[in-house]
């Protein structure tokens, strides 16, 4: 209720300034700014999956108790609001150990992602059909087979006989010999597995901003959120060794590149200002440059003339005598 309460406000607002000619009527329509400016923390929620089959059954089901995990932490004293994204961003991962596969899993670690090699359509090159030309006397004549024509006049078609026609081409298993000219059939070679095979690995990413309340220092949810883990891994969807249920702390500088479009700008990190601070070492003062000498010829400025005025009588008199 508090999200939809807070863009009411948010289109009223808006909706008044366009009437009064303050705005125009492009701004009512503007797009989110969940990622670039809405949130400073957030929770991404993994959910992942051995299999794409079992990913879009496991997905679906966190995804239906993500608003659960947003009562729980709503509940939290230091946090003043937590709203979820409306979508879950889906990732596919190609992991070669055990190492990578745990950094996806519980990390949610976007350094394996899969990207699949854009499909170029295949056009089979028509065959070309050549007929035999012959030469004779220099003119060029076609090549044709004479008909072969039946009792009743009518052209028989020519057909392969038995004794001439080939074997299917399933049937016909190649052999290849080895050095000592020996045949060795294909289905006899033991097949050569890739030691770095590839393991795939499904995620579905759910982020949920989380906006603190004035003055907290410090967030702890492991209560929050180990129940609500428990909650789904007790399922009867769940399948231990194939599903997976992380979350992370995630800050808006650190949010991964997929989920800015087109024209958005990420957050950044802050610029620290540098405070000089004067040390107290006598070696690192500043010494005061030495007075320049006056130059002769040249009268003293107007301050060291009107001090020379105020000067007592008898001090301008010892100095006549």
């Amino acid at each position: 209720m508090a999200v939809i309460k807070e863009e009411l406000e948010k289109g009223v607002q808006v909706t008044e300034d366009i009437m009064r000619g303050r705005r125009p009527w492009k701004d009512l329509f503007t797009k989110h700014t969940f990622f670039t400016s809405g949130f400073r923390y957030y929770l991404t929620v993994i959910a992942s999956s051995r299999t794409k089959k079992d990913q879009n059954i496991w997905s679906g089901f966190i995804e239906s108790r993500v608003r659960l995990l947003v009562n729980k932490l709503e509940m939290h004293p230091s946090i003043a609001l937590a709203r979820p994204f409306n979508k879950g961003y889906d990732r596919e991962h190609r992991c070669k150990n055990n190492a990578q596969f745990e950094e996806v899993v519980s990390l949610g670690s976007l350094a394996y992602l899969y990207k699949p090699p854009a499909e170029e359509a295949k056009t089979e090159p028509k065959q070309e059909v050549k007929t035999e030309i012959k030469q004779e006397n220099g003119v060029s004549v076609k090549e044709e087979r004479p008909e072969v024509k039946g009792e009743d006049g009518m052209p028989i078609k020519r057909e392969r006989s038995e004794e001439t026609q080939l074997p299917p081409a399933n049937d016909i298993k190649p052999e290849s010999t080895d050095n000592d000219g020996v045949n060795v059939k294909l289905e006899d070679i033991p097949e050569k597995r890739d030691e770095d095979e590839e393991m795939a690995i499904y995620t579905t990413n759910h982020y949920i901003g989380l906006q603190l309340v004035e003055g907290a220092k410090s967030l702890d949810l492991s209560r929050e959120v180990n129940d609500w883990k428990a909650m789904c891994t007790n399922n009867e969807l769940y399948k231990e060794g194939s599903m997976f249920l992380s979350i992370q702390h995630v800050k808006n500088t650190a949010l991964p590149d997929d989920v800015f479009e087109p024209g958005e700008t990420r957050p950044r990190p802050a610029k620290k200002s540098l405070k000089r601070v004067a040390s107290e070492d006598p070696g690192n003062r500043q010494t005061q440059p030495p007075a320049k000498r006056q130059v002769q010829g040249k009268a003293p400025p107007a301050a060291q003339q009107q001090q020379q005025q105020q000067q007592p009588a008898s001090t301008a008199a010892a100095a006549a005598g």
